[in-house]
């Protein structure tokens, strides 16, 4: 593995923990404001919150492929 192999998984391991990252901020800080307001929480809008999760660990599951791809891309 070359040091350019190495960046690109890196650069996509950040993206998509960014993505986990957001996502998981997201649905806490909607089920925070659920408790303190006493409202019940809508499955809808758990599920529409949580789509930067499931882009992270696709993201995670894909990263040797993209990593290659950005590879490649900054060999160019």
């Amino acid at each position: 593995m070359n040091l350019y192999n190495r960046i690109a998984i890196t650069i996509v391991r950040i993206v998509a923990s960014s993505f986990l990252l957001v996502g998981f901020m997201n649905l806490g800080l909607y089920w925070f404001k659920s408790r303190h307001e006493h409202i019940d929480m809508n499955i809808w809008r758990c599920l529409y919150l949580s789509i930067p999760v499931a882009i992270g660990v696709a993201i995670l599951i894909k990263s040797s492929a993209l990593a290659r791809w950005v590879d490649e891309y900054l060999d160019e």
